[in-house]
Order: structure tokens, then sequence, then C-alpha cells
């Protein structure tokens, strides 16, 4: 089965006009949609460590856009 990805590293989008650049996603030896992570950085150059699903569920909502590849 492949699960979609939300965004691609280096790829930036936006929730709530807040900007995210993605720095990496990783997925743990037993994979599945609900053990990936994404790393991602906003726009003041902090990182942030978020669940995989989190950012899917946002986006199929609608609340997280793709903005292009830099912040």
């Amino acid at each position: 089965m492949i699960i979609p990805v939300p965004f691609a590293p280096n790829e930036v989008f936006s929730i709530n006009g807040k900007k995210f650049l993605v720095l990496d996603y990783w997925r743990p030896v037993s994979w599945s949609q609900w053990s990936a992570w994404y790393l991602i950085e906003d726009e003041h150059g902090k990182n942030y460590e978020v669940p995989y699903f989190h950012i899917l569920i946002q986006k199929e909502r609608g609340n997280a856009k793709y903005v292009g590849t830099k912040i």
C-alpha cells in the first residue's frame, strides 16, 4: 500500500498564514501511516517534530496548503 506524502523535503506549506519548511520526514522500521514523523522549521528558524498524520489531516481539511520551495 502506498501512503501519500503530504509535503516533501524542501517544500513549504502554510497553516493559518504561518509558513513551514519541511526539513525531513522519516518512517520507523515498523512503518505505518501513524508512526511517521516530519521535521519542520517555521519562519523564525524554530524546528518542530510533528506526527505525519497531523500534517496529512490538516492538508485534507484544506488548512495546510502548498506554498513553494522557499520560506
